[in-house]
């Protein structure tokens, strides 16, 4: 009786440990037939255009029923003049969280927001910031490094890269830089330990590539994901996990009716950034070269830093300013303020623009003493030597102390 009951347990122990030995797909071990249609992922990629969300989700959760989906932005979602910059990013990942987004590609661009604010952006994300390119300089990815989704027991895998080396964003201190091709490569090596089928993501406007993934999405490569040229159409491809095949279509969206949902937090969120946006400004009208004299000597006199640099802050612009959306609206491209640490015998020799702080002229400064600037990033852009050594961002944007700035009793 008790030899019995050994040799079930020992059969029961052998049955189980071919299970797991299957779980596991080690060789000598088949799996699991599945229908065509139930290794393959329906893969959406779309432009980031927020007024189109709506429509996107609407189309994209009519297609879940036959299988699983993933929905990729090829784009850069903050690109809206008021949405963005007054909600500081908040409304867009609000939008994106509510649609259904799966992932998105991190870029230099979203370093705008600062290390504080992009960290607090991807704990609060529903979707993957799929960054192996871009890291923090312990070597951690300041995004996600890739993505998993499974179906049955076959795995898919997306990584992301940013293609921009030449953005002086990059040079903020904390970030580092490494090449798509090298991120990829060393991503895709760590996706395929988990994966049967790996893919990379590139930013918009991308060339080159696959860096020996089985699929690409938004690199010019014939075959593979990208977004419709076409408005009125949503490209699907089906991805076949299991043989890496790649079957094409698309939905024409004119036939499609918003999401409910998501169209009413649209709504909700533009309605909220209007309201703000009608507010007036104090002793308004400001003319943009008034509006840069005052800001300029508030922020040094607020010792921010000990010098401002910029060549054609608002010149440019002729519009009169009534409202805070009009301060924005001109706000929105310095964005947040960049600071610098300079020697004072390196200062010497800087641009005739840079104008110093209360106290302060280029014949006293010390050249033991280090120096903070505050400049745009646009300027950095166009004179990336000056931002050789690093710099960092100011922790809120530049139009939130301009009010505050307009606002004081120091404004005559």
């Amino acid at each position: 009786m008790r030899d019995s009951h050994r040799g079930r347990s020992v059969s029961w122990l052998v049955a189980a440990l071919g299970f797991g030995l299957c779980f596991a797909g080690l060789p000598g071990c088949a799996r699991p037939s599945m229908r065509p249609s139930a290794r393959r992922i329906r893969v959406f990629v779309t432009d980031a255009d927020l007024a189109r969300l709506p429509t996107y989700a609407a189309a994209v959760k009519s297609q879940e029923r036959t299988g699983p989906t993933l929905w990729l932005i090829a784009g850069e979602p903050h690109l809206d003049r008021l949405l963005t910059p007054l909600s500081d990013g908040a409304a867009a990942m609000e939008l994106l969280n509510r649609a259904g987004v799966d992932a998105v590609v991190l870029t230099p661009s979203w370093l705008a927001w600062g290390l504080p604010r992009l960290s607090q952006m991807v704990a609060q994300a529903r979707f993957y910031l799929l960054s192996a390119s871009l890291e923090d300089t312990a070597g951690g990815t300041l995004g996600h490094p890739f993505l998993v989704k499974k179906q049955g027991l076959a795995i898919l895998a997306l990584t992301g890269v940013a293609l921009d080396s030449t953005n002086v964003l990059l040079r903020l201190w904390g970030v580092r830089y490494t090449s798509p091709e090298y991120s990829a490569r060393k991503t895709l090596a760590l996706m395929r330990q988990r994966a049967d089928l790996v893919g990379v993501m590139a930013e918009p406007r991308a060339s080159g590539g696959p860096w020996g993934a089985d699929f690409a999405v938004n690199l010019d490569l014939p075959g593979h994901p990208a977004p419709s040229p076409s408005p009125e159409r949503l490209n699907w491809y089906d991805v076949s996990v299991d043989a890496g095949r790649i079957t094409r279509g698309s939905l024409e969206l004119t036939r499609i009716s918003p999401d409910p949902a998501v169209a009413q937090a649209l709504d909700s969120v533009q309605r909220a950034v209007e309201e703000s946006a009608n507010q007036e400004l104090p002793r308004a009208p400001w003319t943009p070269i008034r509006l840069r004299e005052v800001l300029v000597k508030g922020l040094l006199s607020s010792r921010i830093a000990d010098g401002f640099l910029c060549d054609s802050l608002f010149v440019s612009n002729s519009a009169v300013l009534t409202n805070l959306g009009s301060l924005v609206n001109l706000l929105r491209d310095p964005g947040r303020l960049a600071l610098l640490s300079v020697t004072g015998d390196a200062l010497v020799a800087w641009p005739p623009e840079l104008e110093l702080g209360p106290g302060l002229s280029r014949s006293a400064l010390s050249s033991g003493l280090t120096y903070r600037l505050a400049t745009t990033v646009e300027y950095l852009q166009r004179h990336p030597e000056l931002a050789a050594s690093g710099f960092e961002l100011s922790a809120r944007p530049l139009w939130t102390m301009g009010r505050e700035i307009l606002e004081s009793g120091q404004v005559k």
